[in-house]
């Protein structure tokens, strides 16, 4: 993103199925479920972690239409609500987010504890795959639109530093979310870590600068830094991104 843009924040998930949506409960998950509930995955590429968090390691990654038994354990970290998901590719557990995760029939994981099953559907379920916060999922998308085509892009060169991943993020915004997800590129190409980024960002900083809450203050500010709003250089960006169908309420 070439821009002024002096700091930055983070944030990611995982699970797959292929169904009929009969039996499906929710598109997708936040509350406490019972043990041996059957999860299914609502998108592709979905990071399954080693624990409750962005900081634990990916094991794998998930695609639409995977199904499994929950441990009925449930934790919240990084904004995220976190199942534990029974013998996955090979794994004992895995812990998953609830936002591409939804309920569906026992049917759907092979009727016995541990098996994988998926569920068939003509139309994929639609859930947002961005984290949530003050940054609405269509502000979010219009965002990741401009800067990437919503793409995992890797890092380049731009005003001097590198810009990375979905939301072209740079070094001096990932350092001020944590430094989650290990190393700056790790978590710019991982849509849960990065968009959990813009939102801790925007949460910190959106006060600070007086600005309007709103998605025209959010890209702004994502595009010039903390004051960005204010800033006749930032007009040229969001501009661009009315062009992508957001506006200042979206």
């Amino acid at each position: 993103m070439s821009r002024i843009q002096t700091s930055r924040l983070t944030m990611w998930p995982a699970l797959l199925c292929t169904l009929t949506l009969v039996g499906v409960a929710s598109a997708s998950i936040s509350g406490h479920i019972t043990a041996d509930s059957c999860l299914c995955l609502t998108t592709s590429g979905v990071h399954a972690r080693t624990g409750a968090g962005l900081g634990h390691s990916v094991v794998a990654t998930l695609n639409y239409g995977e199904c499994y038994k929950s441990s009925g354990d449930m934790l919240t970290h990084d904004g995220y609500h976190w199942y534990e998901l029974q013998h996955v590719h090979g794994h004992h557990s895995v812990w998953v987010a609830g936002n591409y995760l939804m309920t569906s029939s026992l049917s759907h994981c092979g009727g016995t504890s541990g098996t994988e099953g998926h569920f068939n559907s003509s139309s994929k379920a639609t859930t947002h795959p961005y984290a949530t916060g003050v940054v609405s999922q269509h502000c979010l998308s219009c965002i990741c639109q401009l800067e990437s085509g919503c793409k995992p892009l890797g890092c380049h060169l731009d005003e001097g530093t590198d810009s990375c991943g979905y939301f072209q993020i740079k070094e001096v915004y990932w350092l001020d979310c944590g430094k989650p997800g290990g190393s700056l590129e790790a978590c710019a190409a991982d849509m849960q870590c990065s968009s959990s980024c813009i939102q801790q960002y925007m949460h910190r900083y959106i006060g600070y600068s007086r600005c309007v809450h709103n998605c025209e203050s959010y890209a702004r500010i994502h595009n010039g830094g903390p004051a960005g709003c204010h800033h006749s250089n930032t007009l040229h960006y969001w501009n661009n991104i009315q062009k992508l169908g957001c506006s200042a309420n979206s």
